[in-house]
C-alpha cells in the first residue's frame, strides 16, 4: 500500500524538525532553510512484537511521514499493524530477503525524488533519533554514512562479533580502505550512490555488496556512532552458516571481477 508520497520537508514538517534538532539546513544554515529531501526505508519481516513501538518512536520524532516500510512477506500481524497505525508500506507477496526488500524501497525512493535514502532495521536495534546525525554527516561531504557499533562491538553476541570482524576485515582488504562495522544496516546514502550501484544480492549480503561497489568507485564513507542494542524478545533472522556462504560467494565473485 503506497499512497500519495510527498517526501519534501515543507511547511510545518521542515520548520518543526529543524527547530527540534538544531537546524538541518544545507551547509548548516538557519533552521528555516530547506532540508534534505530524505526517505527512510525499513524492511520488515515478522516484527509484530516491536513494530508498533518503532512506529510510535518515529512519530515522536516527526519521522513517520518520511518513512516507508517494506513488508517482506510477513506471516504474522506485521502488515495489519502497519495499516492500523497509518504507516506507509509496500507489501511483498512472499519472503524474498532483506536485499530484495531494500531494492524495492530504493526504487520507490528514487521514483519519489528523494535526495537521501536512509536504511534502518525494523527490530528496534536502531534509534530513529540518530537520523539527524546521519543527515548532518552527509552535509559534510560524505556519500555514505554508516552507523558504527565499533565502540560497543563486545556487547554483541560472540558469533555476531566474529562475523562482523571477519567480514569487515575482508572488505577493508579488498577495497584498501579501513572500514568500520560493515554489517550495520543503519545507513544513509546520497541518491547518486543508489543510482550508480547495481547490486544483485537479495539476502543479508546485499549491504556488503553495495558497500564494496561504492568503495571501489571511490565513494566517501563517514560514520555515526550507534549503540549495540538487541531486543530480548527477538532472535536474529540471520542464518550464520547459509548467510556466510552467500557473503563468500558474493565477495569472491567481486574479487574475481576486480582481478
Amino acid at each position: 500500500m503506497v499512497e500519495g508520497y510527498n517526501f519534501y520537508a515543507s511547511g510545518r514538517g521542515a520548520g518543526w524538525l529543524a527547530h527540534q534538532h538544531g537546524g538541518l539546513g544545507v551547509g548548516g544554515s538557519s533552521p528555516l532553510a530547506p532540508m534534505l529531501n530524505f526517505l527512510i526505508i525499513i524492511p520488515v519481516f515478522n516484527e509484530e512484537i516491536v513494530i508498533r513501538d518503532l512506529i510510535n518512536t518515529l512519530k515522536d520524532y516527526g519521522l513517520l511521514q518520511f518513512s516507508l516500510f517494506v513488508d517482506d512477506g510477513s506471516t504474522d500481524k506485521t502488515k495489519e499493524i502497519l495499516e492500523s497505525e497509518g504507516a506507509r508500506y509496500i507489501s511483498i507477496g512472499k519472503n524474498m530477503g532483506k536485499g530484495f526488500a531494500q531494492r524495492i524501497g530504493f526504487l520507490e525512493a528514487l521514483k519519489s525524488g528523494a535526495d537521501v535514502i536512509i536504511t534502518m532495521d525494523g527490530d528496534l536495534q536502531h534509534p530513529p533519533s540518530l537520523v539527524f546525525e546521519f543527515l548532518r554527516k552527509l552535509e559534510q561531504g560524505f556519500d555514505i554514512v554508516i552507523g558504527t557499533r565499533w565502540r560497543e562491538l563486545k556487547e554483541m553476541p560472540r558469533d555476531r562479533y566474529l562475523s562482523n570482524r571477519l567480514t569487515t576485515l575482508a572488505i577493508s582488504l579488498l577495497c584498501k580502505r579501513r572500514i568500520e562495522d560493515s554489517q550495520s544496516g543503519y545507513r544513509a546514502y546520497k541518491r547518486g550512490v543508489i543510482e550508480e550501484i547495481d547490486f544483485k544480492s537479495n539476502k543479508f549480503e546485499a549491504e556488503s555488496e553495495i558497500l564494496i561497489k561504492a568503495l571501489l568507485k571511490g565513494k566517501k564513507v563517514g560514520y555515526v556512532n550507534i549503540p549495540a542494542r538487541y531486543h530480548d524478545k527477538l532472535r536474529s533472522k540471520i542464518n550464520r552458516f547459509v548467510d556466510t556462504l552467500r557473503f563468500l560467494k558474493m565477495y569472491f565473485g567481486l574479487v574475481w571481477k576486480k582481478s
